[in-house]
Order: structure tokens, then sequence, then C-alpha cells
């Protein structure tokens, strides 16, 4: 049973949310979802690993009419395709997707509609390697560790994401998250070991805190989030974030593209508020709803705009963008004042997990600055 109440009133009070109250019609489609992450002999069960995006469009206020007709025709949509999706307006890796006059054509028509869009962006493999860190911090009873912990865990991710392969061997060496009583102090010996050799691309004082927060974690006689679990499960299934979405916008009318496998896990976790039951949300078949089809798009903008900055340099970045075609820019600049007109209405509207260092990516790439 989920208490949409208590597990939202912990959300906002944390990150000092506002806008949330308010009543919203929400559109849902969803990107990267592998349903289940693990660890095999041979490597991950998913290549070539991409961002999980949750989310879509939206508007105030209950639902009203989305009309697709002027778009679809601007794109040169055939008009016995039944749906529109993200292939209809651009495909290939996220810089030849800019380059396409479609996704310029739907943009415009966003903005034009006043839209907003909303979206979870996870990276699979961070979320992975934030345990080590929460672990460490929670047992350690270390309270003034917790003020730096979300530059703990971006260091740790820049340290480990270098050599993605030999993670991953480590993760499978150690049933990871499983790791277990008896093997944590080798484990995490093995991190700081990591972290030693690549001092050299660390600021100092970061260098130190994260050994430190290390060598802390040997000493330990347990580390809680890394025993007691499915061995080689890195991700059990997704369904959590679908529900921090319904409870936190809990007054929001979501609109959910068909997913069984959520739809079952949602079934049957019922909702309560009050000590009653509570629904705000529904599954729609995407061809009857416009506004799932309109999601699809924006979901696969969305992830292949993070998993392009979390696999480019910063500094690749700025030469990159320095040479962003016109219309390529045009794109960058209204996908930015979507993000910003997102935010103006609600924060909870964009939502990342993802390290600090690809959230600065991904805000200098849309921002310039």
């Amino acid at each position: 049973m989920i208490d949409v109440d208590d597990l939202r009133r912990a959300d906002i009070a944390l990150h000092g949310l506002t806008g949330v109250d308010e009543v919203y019609t929400l559109y849902y489609d969803e990107t990267g979802n592998d349903r289940r992450l693990h660890v095999r002999p041979d490597g991950l069960n998913v290549q070539n690993l991409k961002t999980f995006v949750l989310g879509g469009i939206g508007h105030p206020g209950p639902p009203r009419p989305i009309d697709l007709t002027d778009l679809r025709k601007t794109i040169r949509m055939q008009p016995a395709t039944p749906e529109m999706k993200f292939k209809h307006v651009g495909e290939g890796d996220f810089l030849k997707v800019l380059e396409e006059h479609r996704i310029a054509t739907f943009i415009d028509w966003l903005s034009a509609q006043e839209l907003f869009i909303h979206y979870t962006a996870l990276d699979p493999l961070y979320w992975s390697v934030v345990d080590i860190v929460d672990s460490i911090i929670a047992e350690g009873d270390k309270a003034p560790l917790a003020a730096f912990a979300a530059n703990l865990k971006d260091d740790l991710y820049r340290i480990l994401r270098r050599d993605e392969a030999g993670l991953i061997d480590l993760y499978r060496r150690y049933d990871y998250p499983n790791v277990g009583r008896d093997r944590r102090r080798p484990f995490v010996a093995e991190l700081r070991a990591r972290l030693e050799k690549a001092e050299h691309l660390m600021p100092e004082f970061n260098y130190q805190m994260l050994k430190g927060t290390l060598q802390l974690g040997e000493r330990l006689d347990r580390l809680p989030f890394l025993e007691d679990e499915v061995p080689n499960v890195l991700i059990d299934h997704y369904a959590h974030f679908f529900i921090q979405r319904l409870c936190l916008l809990k007054n929001a009318a979501h609109v959910l593209d068909v997913e069984p496998e959520i739809e079952k896990r949602l079934a049957q976790l019922p909702f309560v508020s009050a000590g009653r039951p509570f629904t705000n949300h529904r599954f729609a078949v995407s061809h009857h709803e416009p506004g799932v089809q309109v999601s699809d798009v924006v979901v696969g903008l969305i992830g292949r705009l993070f998993t392009f900055v979390n696999r480019t340099e910063l500094s690749d970045l700025r030469r990159i963008r320095k040479a962003l075609s016109q219309r390529q820019a045009h794109v960058v600049k209204g996908l930015a004042e979507l993000v910003d007109r997102s935010i103006a209405a609600s924060p909870a509207f964009i939502h990342t997990v993802v390290s600090l260092e690809d959230r600065r990516r991904a805000e200098f790439f849309l921002d310039g600055r």
C-alpha cells in the first residue's frame, strides 16, 4: 500500500518543491526502459546502455483537446500512419536529430500550443553507484559527510565510469549489490585503489574527501545497502519512478502509455490518501491519445540529450556547441525555453537522477553557460 501523502511530503520537504499542489494534466511515455538491468558473466544484459526517461507534456487544468492535424501535415506524416512516434521527427544520434527540420517544427509547435514538458531522467549506471556512498554515510553515522553526499557520489562515479567494463567486472566478482559483510573490506579497497590511480584527475580536496570516505567504509562492520540484496541485479524494475511522479503531483491527472509490467505492479500497490483509496492515473493506448504520442517525441529527444552529454566531455561540448548549425541552435534554444517554462511552473517537472557533472553538461549545452 502506498500512502500518497507521506511519500510526497518527504519529497517536497527534501527538495523545497513548489507548484506541486496545482491541477495539471500530464501525459507520459518512456524510453530506455530495459525493465531489468543485471550483471551476467559476460557483462550487462543490456548492450549500449542509455538514459531512462519517463515524461512527456502537460498543461494546467483538466484535460483539453490536443489536435495534431496541422503538425502531422507540416512534418509530412502519411495520413494512414495511425500515430506519431519519435522516428517521424528525427532519427539517428542527438546531433543528427537536431539538424532535422521536423524536430525544429515540433519544438516550435510545442511552444505555440503553450504546453510544458516534464521528465525524470535516470542514468542507470550512476544509480547503481550511489548506494556505495549512501551505505558508508548511513552506517558511519557521519552527519558532516551527508552535506557532501552528492559530490562524493559524483566523484566516485566519475572515476568508475572511466572504465565501464572494469566496473561491471567488479560488480560481477562481488555479486553486487549483494557484497555482504565478509567481502565488504576487499570490495571497498578495490574502489580506493581505482581512486588512487586517478588522483591526478581530481582536485585535491575532492580526492581527499572521497579517499577518507572509502577508508571509513573499509573500517565499518557492514554496509547496509550492499547486503541481503538480490545478487547481480542493478535495477529490478522502474515502477518506483512512476510512483514518485504520481504521488508528488497528487492533484494532476496522469495519462500513461500502456506498459503491462508497470500497470501490473501499480495494481499490486494500491494508493491511499487520508486513509482512503486514491487514483489519479490511467493507462491509455497511444494511438487514441495525442498527448501520449507527443510525449513519445519529447522523451526520445530528452533521452538522446542525456545519453549524449553522458558520453561527451565538457571540453568537447564547448567545441560542439560553438559549431552548431543555425537549425541545431534553434532547436537547442527552443528546448531550453521549454525547460525554463516548465521549471517556472514547478521545479518538480524537471527531475534528474544523474551525476552532478552530467547535470552541468546538460545545462551548459542547453544554456551555453
